[in-house]
């Protein structure tokens, strides 16, 4: 947490710079030169004498751009491939639509400015408005820490000072306090002095440049010390830089109103924690990108990964005083402190904003991974606080009488790896219990460590999430959660020949239990991480992609609430408004010979896809068949006769001159009741072939399944055969086979679908997998016929096996398995 402060320092160390450049400015130098508006002026730092300023005759030093007042429409042109050296202090203003520029020209290297350990900004600007600085690299490397910045623009003129850009800039090594103040000790400072009447900033940018080893901070838009009561900055704009090593924090905005934090890429910071001189500004706590005092900041599409520092360490960090503050679309990966810090009320002196709760705090369509480590990175770091995907200093900020009080957190996807990990979900420096209320809402929960969860007072929400893995008992209560594996691409990043990477790897499998399973949320921003659109009255998905996952299924939930492209087969269904498993409508057949075909075209020949769906009927024993046939194969289809939803998955290869399949859904003949189909997917599999042996005991043998369970043993017989001859018999209870699949991809979704019936239609028997790096996951059926129990199921970051089995538990009569399938989805 960001918030010790001593005599203001920040203020005394630009105070004290400022009044030696002035002294030096009025005792040693000669009066600045006008100049006329509009001009261009030359350096050429390696030129052998100093000119006057054009191209064919360049100033040699920058003692000749200081001693310069420039103005409207000026620019300052640095020789490209030379490097000057001592800092730059230019003085003058440009004007609205007409800055003054500080560039380069020619071509090669970008020009160098180094100032050389000298203490105080490579480039000053003090009380000056509409400059742009472009196209330049800045270094100020020495032995020891001071205050050090690359470009510092500061206002003490007592009024709005408008227009600073800078852009396309490599400023590098900047050796400054790493725990002083904020814009002292940038890479890019701008800084607002405490004055009265107050000073401010308008229009601020600070976009595409690099920053490598800056102490303290890349980029800061600040006053110069907290607490210091000044208005609000506006107009802020920081975008697109690419941030390395900073010393501590690196991107803060501190009293804006308005900022946009966009398209930053921030890694490997928090690392050092020298401090000023006793009585001097000192925190040694860091984290990516955060604001405090600030209105209506949005924070977007910015990546910070491996931050290192111990005392918050936190990729992101809603701060003291804040209003409104919108985190969306951010890529949070292996930050020590975790993803998202969220600070309480507390008494800065002079400050009157930071004893009330932020509120307005809305995290949505984030993804964090591995958060809560640092392993992968190139260094680590300790932590002294805790670690939490979400970092609670303390209790929920919740502001008394705000509209927008509670903390919305929701539509993000968060994945926690099994390697050691036990990096809470929701996690509280205070404990695990907490006073305060938040919202908890569409959250695709990914979790193999063993972290759990906070708990909070009444009042706070949790609906529509996904918890998968591992269900610590801390685990938050939710009617309508889900419990099964999102199907991510590639979660963790493990699989490195993937062509789902970064941020993609969280989009889904069309097959995803997540898709159009969350609740409907007002005011939701309008698209996900991907840029899919998410609609303000229809389910969206859970987590933060709101995609189909490349299902080639139109109107796959029919949540268009009409038939097209399906077409009526049989009797004609109808698309209706009750009984949907996700969404708001699903397919509604007649009792009897009766269903909805769709053409699918485009496949490939040769190629094999998965087809999966959700049916149910309505009397217990009938059935309803998902299938496909015309793909130049046999007809194949699974049968349900279950009155709750349950997932069918059939596979097809195209023939080899076949380009389209025909899928539907049926309800067979003979029935009383109706039927539902919903979510129907079908999918390309590009490694299609069995990781089991023996999967359907076809060779008369058990090898190289073997038994398991203390009960009667298991063996395969030549009767209750779902295909061929041969099934497998288990014992009446404690008894059941199981097969080590080996030669697995770590971290890669499967799909296990096996086929299992009873002898005695109370009793059950469990299809299963177990020692994939997750949670034992199993189905059971208390079918007389066979039925299919398909799961989906990802490995751990390390592992590259998984057990399955057939395993009966207890009763008095046998239990059938048979037809194993287990493949890796693409």
């Amino acid at each position: 947490m960001k918030r010790r402060r001593s005599d203001r320092p920040g203020l005394r160390a630009s105070r004290v710079l400022t009044l030696l450049a002035t002294l030096a400015g009025a005792l040693l130098l000669p009066a600045p030169a006008a100049m006329a508006a509009g001009s261009a002026h030359y350096v050429d730092c390696s030129a052998a004498t100093n000119g006057n300023g054009t191209q064919s005759s360049p100033w040699n030093t920058v003692t000749s751009v200081n001693n310069t007042t420039f103005g409207a429409g000026d620019s300052i042109l640095f020789a490209a491939g030379t490097t000057c050296t001592g800092q730059l202090t230019p003085q003058g203003s440009g004007a609205s639509g007409s800055p003054v520029t500080m560039g380069s020209y020619g071509t090669g290297a970008k020009p160098v400015i180094n100032a050389n350990g000298a203490t105080g900004p490579v480039i000053h600007l003090l009380n000056q408005q509409y400059w742009e600085i472009g196209g330049l690299e800045l270094t100020n490397a020495a032995s020891s820490p001071a205050y050090r910045s690359g470009v510092l623009a500061e206002n003490s003129s007592g009024g709005v000072l408008r227009h600073i850009r800078v852009h396309d800039m490599n400023i590098h090594h900047i050796s400054g306090y790493s725990g002083g103040w904020y814009a002292t000790n940038a890479g890019v400072g701008v800084q607002t002095d405490h004055t009265t009447p107050v000073s401010t900033w308008d229009d601020v940018v600070v976009e595409n440049n690099t920053f490598d080893h800056v102490d303290r901070i890349a980029v800061a838009v600040t006053p110069d010390g907290d607490g210091q009561g000044t208005g609000q900055t506006t107009g802020t704009v920081i975008r697109g830089n690419t941030i390395t090593y900073s010393g501590a924090d690196d991107i803060l905005v501190v009293k804006n109103d308005g900022a946009l934090i966009e398209n930053n890429k921030a890694g490997y910071g928090g690392a050092k924690e020298d401090c000023p001189p006793s009585g001097q500004y000192c925190n040694r706590a860091s984290a990516g990108i955060w604001m405090s005092g600030s209105n209506d900041t949005v924070v977007q599409n910015n990546e910070v990964y491996c931050h290192v520092d111990g005392a918050d360490g936190t990729g992101f960090d809603v701060d003291w005083g804040n209003h409104n503050t919108t985190f969306q679309y951010n890529y949070s990966h292996q930050n020590i402190g975790g993803f998202m810090l969220i600070m309480p009320p507390f008494s800065i002196a002079n400050e009157p904003t930071s004893t009330v709760p932020s509120d307005g705090t809305v995290i949505r369509y984030n993804i964090s991974e591995n958060d809560g480590t640092n392993a992968g990175c190139p260094a680590a770091g300790t932590p002294t606080h805790g670690t939490g995907v979400f970092h609670l200093v303390g209790n929920v900020p919740n502001k008394s009488g705000s509209p927008v009080a509670v903390p919305q957190i929701y539509n993000n996807s968060i994945y926690v790896n099994k390697s050691g990990l036990n990096t809470p979900i929701l996690y509280s420096r205070r404990g695990t219990s907490i006073t305060g209320t938040l919202s908890f809402r569409n959250n695709a929960v990914f979790n193999y460590g063993t972290g759990g969860y906070f708990t909070t007072s009444a009042g706070s929400v949790y609906s529509n999430n996904l918890f998968y893995g591992t269900h610590p008992s801390s685990e938050p209560a939710d009617s309508a959660k889900v419990v099964t594996d999102p199907e991510f691409r590639n979660p963790g990043n493990t699989n490195t020949s993937s062509t789902f990477t970064g941020t993609d790897a969280y989009q889904v499998h069309p097959s995803s239990p997540v898709i159009r399973a969350g609740a409907v949320i007002s005011g939701n921003g309008g698209k996900d991480a991907f840029g899919n659109t998410v609609s303000a009255t229809a389910a969206p998905n859970i987590g933060a992609y709101n995609g189909t996952g490349g299902n080639l299924v139109s109107n796959a939930g029919f949540e268009t609430g009409t038939m097209s492209p399906w077409t009526n087969s049989g009797a004609a269904p109808s698309v209706t408004s009750s009984g949907a498993r996700t969404g708001g409508f699903a397919l509604t057949t007649q009792a009897s010979g009766s269903g909805a075909n769709q053409s699918i075209t485009g496949l490939s020949p040769n190629t094999t896809y998965l087809l999966t769906g959700w049916a149910k009927v309505a009397n217990a024993g009938e059935t309803l068949a998902i299938g496909v046939k015309n793909y130049g194969g046999t007809e194949t289809f699974t049968n349900v006769a279950t009155t709750s939803y349950s997932q069918t998955a059939v596979l097809f290869t195209t023939g080899s001159t076949n380009t389209s399949a025909l899928v539907y859904c049926w309800k067979n003949t003979g029935g009383t009741g109706t039927g539902n189909c919903d979510d129907l997917a079908v999918e390309r599999i590009s490694a299609p072939a069995n990781a089991l042996t023996n999967a359907g005991f076809e060779t008369g043998s058990l090898s190289p399944w073997t038994r398991s369970g203390s009960g009667a043993q298991s063996n395969v017989v030549a009767s209750n055969a779902r295909t061929g001859t041969y099934s497998l018999q288990t014992g009446a209870a404690v008894s059941g086979v199981e097969q080590s699949a080996t030669g697995l991809t770590a971290g890669s979704t499967y799909l296990l679908a096996g086929w299992a019936k009873v002898a005695n239609g109370s009793e059950q028997v469990a299809v299963g997998v177990k020692s994939f790096g997750g949670t034992e996951t199993y189905l059971r059926t208390s079918s007389t016929a066979y039925a299919q129990q398909p799961i989906f199921f990802t490995t751990g970051s390390t592992n590259t096996s998984a057990a399955v089995y057939c395993y009966k538990d207890t009763g008095s009569s046998a239990g059938y398995c048979d037809d194993y399938t287990l493949i890796k989805l693409s």
